[in-house]
This record gives C-alpha cells, structure tokens and sequence, in this order.
C-alpha cells in the first residue's frame, strides 16, 4: 500500500524532477553545512516570512489529526503515515533530526515499502551522522525506485562524507547520466569533487565544465573548479572562477574564502583581507571562519 500523493512545493527554482515518477513524499529539504558550501535552501528558508508562520499552523493541524488517529477502535491508516511524514519534514526544516527521525520511523511503520520515505530516513539519520544506517535507507529507496537519479545522487553525497570516492563516483555519474534528473550539474560537481579528492583534476575540470554547461548560474561548480584551478598553481583563473560565482550569489562564503586564498597567492593582501573578513561576516562559527580569523592575524 502506498500513502497518497502530497502537494509538493519546490526547494528553488529549477529544482523539482519532471513528473515522470509519481512522488509519493514531498522531499526532505537539504540544510546548509558548517564548510559555507551552498546548499539548497530548506523549504522554511525559500518562503516569504507570512509562510514560515503558517509552517507553525501546519504543524499545529498535523498534531490534531494525530490525536485524532489515536481515537479508540481506530486502526492505522495511510493518512496515519502521512501526518507522521508531514510532521518528520516539519522537524527537518526545524533543524531536528531527532525529532524528524521519530516521525519518519512511525511512519515507516505503517508504510514500510515507499522509496520517497526510505530516502527521508536516510536524510534524517545523515544529519545524526548515523552513516551506515543512512546507507542502508537510501540503498532500500533505490531498490524500491530503481534509478531515481535524486537517490542516487544523496547516496553519492553520503559516500563523499565518508571518503568513499569510488563508490561517490560511481553514483554521481548514474545521476548525472539519468535523463530525467532535473539538476544534472549538481551531480557533475559532486562527481567532478570526488576526482578532485583523489587529485585527478584533469577529470575534476572536465566533470565541472560539463556542470557549467548544464547551468551556467550554478555557483559550486565555478568555486569547486577554482579550487582545482588553485592547486593546479593557478591563482589568477581560481579568481575568475570565484568571482563569478560571487556575482550569482553574492552571499558565498565558500567562493569568499577561495577567493582570498587566490588573492594571498597573488600577493593582494586588502583584496584577500576584504574576502576573509567578509567570511566571517557571513558564517561566523564556522570552520571557514576560524580558519580566514588564522589567515587574517597574519595578514594584518
């Protein structure tokens, strides 16, 4: 049995996949890491201030037709699940994974074999760095979707975390290959960053020309090929790279950080001071931040 199909709403533009398989879930929302790199924005984030209110009110219902599902005599059902489904993604966007993953298991109680839910659990126990169990759910969602590209790609990104670059590789590429991924630069970054990692970066250029191509407002791939650009000894083509990515999103920290990397390469001393400054500004207990106060105290 599977649960109803639920109104979805998309992460930013240009990133809902084509209707060609039926959701089941909305998608979990990605949250933003401590390296400053660019994340997707939680739903909570992409909404005007008016709808992060109602995200309470959301909530609020979701919790009376809970009790209301816990009325005697009355078994669970499918909009059981979705309530729980519904209040795991709420927590999500809270930044609770505690809380999310309570949900999310009650859900699967009752719905065990849908692959949208499979893939939230897997999310959830990535953010509790519960990493073997977070495989184990994003692998039960691909077996349940058979070449999903967003599965796909979230199990790559599972195994960069943890220093699997093959097996990342191996992922990234099916997602960036799928035909019905709508976001096929994400996976070529991810992919073009794993070769990066075993310091291939002849192939980390090419991946994330190949990204650039897809969508050339992407930002991380232009900081990620600065980065390569950068321990290739090329400091003056890193600059180019991060700037554009600073002039589609302004707000970067990663690409400010890069950028005065470059610029200290290059003996521009305000210029790197300006972007090590301008990280801490932005993400200020972030490692990215320690590290640009270290650079700064020597700069200075």
């Amino acid at each position: 049995m599977r649960l109803n199909r639920l109104n979805s709403i998309s992460v930013c533009r240009g990133d809902s996949l084509p209707q060609l398989h039926r959701r089941k879930f909305p998608r979990p929302p990605r949250r933003s890491n401590r390296s400053g790199n660019v994340c997707e924005k939680t739903w909570a984030d992409s909404w005007p201030l008016s709808r992060r209110i109602n995200l309470r009110f959301l909530i609020i219902a979701l919790l009376l037709l809970a009790l209301s599902a816990c009325a005697p005599g009355r078994g669970k059902t499918e909009n059981d699940a979705e309530v729980h489904y519904m209040l795991g993604v709420s927590y999500l966007q809270a930044n609770d994974p505690t809380r999310a993953l309570q949900e999310f298991l009650l859900a699967e109680e009752i719905e065990p074999d849908d692959a949208k839910l499979q893939a939230a659990l897997g999310q959830a126990y990535f953010y509790k760095k519960s990493f073997a169990d977070s495989e184990q759910h994003y692998l039960q969602a691909l077996k349940l979707d058979k070449g999903n590209p967003m599965h796909q790609n979230n199990l790559a990104a599972l195994y960069m975390e943890l220093e699997r670059w093959d097996d990342a590789i191996s992922y990234f590429h099916q997602a960036a290959t799928n035909l019905i991924f709508s976001r096929p630069e994400v996976a070529w970054t991810g992919y073009g960053y794993a070769y990066f990692k075993k310091k291939d970066y002849v192939t980390a250029i090419d991946a994330y020309v190949k990204a650039i191509e897809q969508n050339r407002n992407y930002p991380q791939a232009y900081v990620r090929r600065a980065e390569t650009f950068f321990a290739l000894d090329q400091p003056e083509k890193a600059v180019v790279d991060c700037e554009r990515a600073l002039e589609i999103y302004p707000d970067y920290a990663l690409a400010h950080y890069n950028l005065a990397l470059a610029n200290m390469k290059l003996r521009k001393a305000g210029a790197a001071i300006t972007h090590f400054q301008r990280v801490i500004d932005l993400i200020p207990d972030s490692d990215l931040a320690h590290q640009s106060k270290s650079y700064l105290l020597v700069l200075k």
